[in-house]
């Protein structure tokens, strides 16, 4: 698929939680489309940055983009209207405890009001369904698997139809049947134009699908490319973290 315009740019972002510096003179740009994996060492504020870039942590150093929009600029509304097209994946899951799983994938379409209850209880069995996990929608999350629960916040995640997802660690812990069966939604989701962000340590299951890789290194970018441009600097602190 021929990638689109700019999307997302990310200008001289700096970040400090108390007084550690997480992220320093960051700088990059996303297309639409685009299916960007972001590797780097732990500690180096990989899933600090996702979650700037998913505005869901508010910075005061540099800019951020989304589509023209300036989330360090903005106010509540024009937040509401980002977070329409936008969806998160987070690490772990981030299900609510107290909600039966056939309302916690709904949530997010009720929230936005987008469709009709019959409409929704349509669609939500039918994600459930995909990824074979019908069967669970009248339990609490704690009476599933990790890997279901991170299953369940991925497809929560499609159910608005977003152009873009933020996808944190989506495979981490998850036997080889589910993360098969994340990428394979990742990927579709790819196909029909949505553009991803991936934060992983786990590099390989994604090969065949990245257009970009972001290496993190020292809290700033280290590299950008594609795989053939990383494979073709003989860099070994980058063929590690390509390479498992």
């Amino acid at each position: 698929m021929e990638l689109g315009q700019t999307l997302i740019e990310v200008k001289n972002l700096n970040f400090r939680y108390q007084d550690e510096l997480i992220l320093r003179d960051v700088n990059f740009e996303i297309k639409k489309g685009e299916l960007v994996v972001v590797v780097g060492p732990r500690g180096e504020g990989k899933s600090t940055l996702l979650k700037i870039l998913g505005g869901l942590i508010e910075f005061s150093m540099g800019d951020v983009l989304y589509d023209g929009f300036n989330l360090r600029r903005a106010v509540k509304i024009d937040m509401l209207k980002f977070h329409k097209k936008t969806s998160f994946v987070f690490q772990d899951a981030a299900l609510i405890s107290n909600m039966k799983i056939f309302d916690n994938v709904a949530l997010p379409i009720r929230y936005h009001e987008l469709m009709p209850e019959k409409e929704i209880i349509s669609v939500v069995n039918e994600l459930l369904s995909f990824v074979g996990l019908q069967n669970v929608k009248n339990l609490l999350p704690a009476y599933i698997s990790m890997g279901q629960r991170k299953l369940i916040s991925l497809i929560r995640a499609i159910t608005i139809n977003p152009e873009t997802i933020f996808y944190d660690e989506p495979i981490a812990n998850l036997d080889t049947s589910a993360q098969e069966k994340v990428v394979e939604i990742i990927k579709s989701n790819k196909s029909k134009g949505v553009t991803g962000i991936i934060i992983t340590h786990e590099f390989s299951p994604f090969i065949d699908i990245v257009d970009r890789i972001i290496v993190l290194r020292n809290r700033t970018i280290y590299e950008i490319g594609t795989l053939e441009y990383m494979r073709s600097l003989n860099d070994r602190f980058v063929d590690e973290l390509i390479s498992n």
